[in-house]
């Protein structure tokens, strides 16, 4: 869900499940030759697994206490920049990545211990059903109860991680590439492995950067599934609280006023992520588990850009405190609110759809019926645009970035490049859906929701 960025339309493959017999007495492959290119192709993807790791060392390069701003007099300072910043933090990447390769292992242990519950997820086209064990949140609550904990009781200091942050953003890269490697490697083991639909082209950096193998596993340990939610995410909210806890340090010994607007941003964020990991259970059926490989367009997001971009508010504001009045402050809790509130009720309402159409709570929403005998809902928030969860995710991060000020554009990155993101999964998402459902049932479902994202707009 995090990384989607800009690219064509979603590759073709046999829809017909594996095993089920064709018209000439034939088997469906198990992996169907992927015919069609996202992302631009090859060409997009060389392009992807390059200028990810660049865009997340020169926007952290170009964000210091001298100077954190994205302008076109700033264009001649990235290279000197990032340079200079990737020689300072060098001596400490190989802390970096041993504190890194420790989390990874930490979340791997707790995906695995027996909290939780065990989720079934979709059907596979060699027929089986994966589990996976759902106690995300439960990471998130422990990891945060022996990062606080340990720093109340002066074990470490919480705020270590604010000064390691650019060694920790240069570990990131390498460990997701190492990691995109050894599964790209790993997924020409047999030809029993389960491909993603769109990761079997043959084409070698396109398949690595979109990923070969579906479900890659280590016994019960799902590494698409773990590094999905927990690793990144969670380490995204301890970075925020990493830059807080040094801000008010720093606040408090130089006298000056307590920057709450910085504990703010940290507080919806960390929100946000563990509203997603209370429902985790709903990432089963994601595209990015059902139908995408593992490579390194998920684990350089995952590790990487998420956790070391995502960030760019509590860092601009631990390096260049800015007071806002208390209007400003207040329209902003107002925006990630209204945003909160669309985005769950939407993904909500359709969950609870999704399960039993019949429940008291959804059971009067109009519907469409398909021609296949499915209904599609037209009423409620879902009636207001295609994708009201997507309009409400965005205008959370409109809020977080608004508390940022408006003195800089890079506390503004993930607002505008969530625009991009959210745009270019609605095109995808309608894509199948026009796939799925047919010219003319997609056609009426139009209609009766005329807008994707924004009424009278868009």
């Amino acid at each position: 869900q995090f990384l989607y960025f800009i690219g064509g339309n979603a590759p073709r493959e046999s829809s017909m499940p594996a095993g089920q017999t064709k018209s000439d007495g034939g088997k469906a492959p198990l992996n169907p030759t992927t015919t069609s290119y996202e992302w631009g192709g090859p060409i997009g993807a060389f392009f992807m697994v390059t200028t990810i790791p660049l865009t997340i060392l020169i926007l952290n390069a170009l964000c210091t206490r001298e100077n954190c701003s994205l302008t076109f007099a700033s264009f001649g300072d990235i290279y000197p920049a990032t340079v200079a910043a990737v020689t300072e933090a060098w001596p400490k990447v190989g802390l970096a990545s041993q504190l890194y390769l420790a989390w990874i292992a930490f979340h791997s242990v707790l995906y695995l211990a027996p909290i939780g519950a065990r989720v079934k997820g979709s059907t596979l086209r060699d027929g089986n059903v994966l589990t996976y064990n759902i106690n995300a949140f439960h990471a998130m609550v422990i990891s945060y109860a022996l990062a606080f904990g340990g720093h109340a009781y002066g074990l470490f200091d919480l705020g270590v991680l604010a000064e390691l942050f650019y060694p920790l953003a240069i570990a990131s890269i390498l460990i997701s590439s190492v990691l995109a490697v050894l599964l790209y490697v790993a997924s020409f083991r047999s030809r029993n492995v389960m491909l993603a639909a769109g990761g079997n082209s043959g084409n070698a950096i396109y398949d690595f950067w979109v990923g070969r193998e579906l479900n890659p596993r280590l016994g019960s340990l799902d590494l698409k599934f773990m590094f999905e939610l927990r690793p990144g995410l969670i380490g995204w909210c301890l970075l925020c609280w990493a830059f807080v806890v040094r801000a008010f340090q720093e606040a408090t010994a130089s006298g000056s006023p307590a920057p709450w607007n910085i504990a703010l941003v940290a507080f919806f964020q960390s929100w946000y992520v563990a509203d997603g990991l209370w429902f985790e259970a709903g990432n089963c059926t994601m595209m990015d588990i059902v139908y995408d490989g593992f490579g390194f367009m998920l684990a350089a997001g995952d590790l990487a850009w998420v956790p070391f971009l995502y960030t760019l508010q509590c860092r601009y504001l631990y390096l260049q405190p800015t007071a806002l009045p208390t209007w400003h402050l207040a329209l902003c809790v107002g925006l990630h609110i209204l945003g909160y509130l669309g985005f769950r009720i939407a993904n909500s309402t359709k969950d609870i759809f999704r399960r039993n159409p019949k429940d008291p709570r959804v059971k009067n929403l109009k519907v469409m019926k398909t021609s296949a005998g499915k209904s599609l809902i037209i009423g409620g928030v879902w009636g207001i645009c295609r994708h009201p969860n997507y309009v409400g995710d965005w205008l959370m991060t409109v809020g977080w970035s608004l508390l940022a000020g408006t003195g800089s554009l890079l506390p503004w990155f993930q607002p505008v490049y969530f625009a991009m993101l959210l745009i270019h999964r609605q095109l995808r998402d309608e894509e199948q859906m026009l796939h799925k459902y047919g010219e003319a049932d997609w056609k009426a479902f139009c209609k009766h929701v005329p807008y994707r994202l924004i009424p009278y707009v868009y």
